[in-house]
């Protein structure tokens, strides 16, 4: 899902027992607002044969032209660039004006995107939508924005700030989850999962992971090895990492590896190194697509990001006509309303029907240097 340009913390240490927790409880706080929370939303780990995600949009037009600020975490993936073109895409059709599209360059920017967020200030915006770099270190400035009348709209991942009117993004643990229970079903059952995590010192893929933890408990005879949150997403981050551990673990039957360009650089060391190891991953790519059909990648949760796009954008018009909002979890675990998007999972008997320019990959006519400034 979310690819850096800088990385987080190349420290190559398991999670201190602290962070550890803190993402335990977060975790068990979002299962049960999602379960109690609404009952229009499905569990968090539900998934379903047809895609209905669909089913969530209800596009509006706005009262005036509202001026729309975007700060995302960065433009390396179709991840973000699908938000990106759903928020730009959905703000022509509702009649408002998207002002700017900002990239903070990758996560842990905090301090390139707070200089982002009081630009967009400057601009006279009704809102910013925001895919934050790092959950911790925005509360002090959105709480002022909130005050000069901006509202803020979190987008793909959680951040740490109490006047955030609401959020659209996923359940993180309900992805780990289905991704260790799709290899529970796998015949032979995996005695051996490696995992490739992702960077230290970002939010969503500890969940993420987490998730990917208690879904192998749950699995008679699935160890997972590996187990080390380091380096930065990118393509060579997963090919460097599963090179290694396919060296140190020859029998695993899977790689979890959290998001699209891990599993993409995975995949690729294992179809270099012959071997018949499959990756499970999350965040459908042009690359990602070739390697499921190659037979290197099993499976693929899709993370719609143009739907989240869309999802943010019409609720953010809503949000500004004082019109009421879709039913939300309601503030917990983060500080706010929240809008999950259901899970859907891709195999590759399912790419000649599976349309991944409908959610997860922007049209490859649309230019992101239209709208980057």
């Amino acid at each position: 899902m979310r690819s850096a340009a800088a990385g987080l913390g190349g420290a190559q240490a398991r999670r201190p027992d602290r962070a550890r927790r803190t993402a335990g409880i977060w975790m068990a706080a979002l299962v049960l607002a999602a379960t109690f929370g609404s009952v229009s939303l499905r569990a968090p780990g539900a998934t379903e044969s047809a895609d209905d995600r669909g089913a969530l949009l209800h596009p509006v037009k706005a009262q005036r032209p509202y001026r729309i600020g975007v700060s995302l975490v960065h433009f390396v993936d179709d991840y973000w660039k699908g938000v990106a073109f759903g928020i730009t895409d959905e703000a022509a059709r509702s009649g408002v004006k998207v002002v700017r599209v900002l990239s903070a360059g990758g996560y842990g920017n905090v301090e390139q995107q707070i200089d982002q967020l009081n630009q967009l200030a400057t601009l006279q915006v009704d809102a910013v939508i925001l895919g934050a770099a790092n959950y911790d270190g925005y509360d002090r400035l959105i709480s002022n924005l909130t005050r000069r009348g901006i509202k803020v709209v979190a987008v793909g991942v959680p951040v740490n700030a109490s006047t955030v009117s609401f959020g659209v993004t996923m359940n993180e643990e309900a992805i780990g989850k289905a991704m260790a229970a799709y290899m529970c079903k796998a015949d032979p059952s995996p005695l051996q999962v490696i995992t490739i995590p992702g960077p230290s010192g970002s939010t969503w893929n500890k969940l993420r992971f987490d998730g990917m933890e208690a879904g192998a408990q749950s699995c008679s005879g699935m160890t997972l090895v590996g187990n080390v949150f380091k380096g930065n997403t990118q393509i060579e981050d997963g090919e460097a990492q599963a090179s290694d551990l396919l060296i140190k673990y020859p029998q695993a039957e899977f790689i979890y590896a959290a998001a699209a360009n891990l599993g993409t650089g995975a995949a690729i060391a294992a179809r270099r190194m012959n071997r018949s190891t499959r990756v499970v991953t999350a965040t459908i790519t042009a690359k990602s697509l070739d390697l499921m059909r190659s037979g290197n990648i099993a499976m693929v949760i899709s993370e719609p990001g143009i739907l989240i796009g869309r999802l943010a954008l019409e609720n953010t018009v809503r949000l500004l006509d004082h019109q009421p909002l879709p039913a939300m979890v309601d503030k917990k675990p983060v500080l706010y309303p929240q809008l999950l998007v259901p899970l859907h999972l891709v195999t590759p008997d399912q790419l000649n029907t599976y349309d991944v320019t409908k959610y997860d990959r922007p049209p490859p006519q649309w230019s992101l240097s239209a709208i980057q400034q």
